[in-house]
């Protein structure tokens, strides 16, 4: 999956932004794949807990949150002006077209 200067590499489950390794874990990189892969769309903390976890397992919605913040956190080490997931209050978040 490549969308722009986002690429991810499946059967490795690796990402690269920027063509650098930011290393993730297996449920940053579900959840990166869950908005990269629809560009604009909102999806919501229950849609993202899915695409991460699936439906077997409960974990806290603000747990998200947490998540989102460690992405952000982790792309801004190599590249401090990263805005691609945008927060919709009251609503989820989105990856940037």
């Amino acid at each position: 999956l490549r969308k722009g200067e986002l690429e991810l590499d499946h059967s490795k489950q690796l990402c690269f932004w920027k063509n650098i390794v930011i290393e993730l874990t297996v449920a940053e990189f579900n959840l990166i794949n869950c908005l990269a892969r629809h560009p604009g769309v909102v999806k919501d903390r229950n849609q993202l807990m899915d695409a991460m976890y699936g439906d077997n397992i409960y974990v806290d919605d603000r747990t998200i949150d947490s998540h989102i913040k460690r992405l952000r956190k982790k792309f801004r080490q190599f590249d401090s002006s990263f805005s691609q997931i945008k927060t919709r209050y009251g609503l989820g978040y989105s990856w940037r077209e």
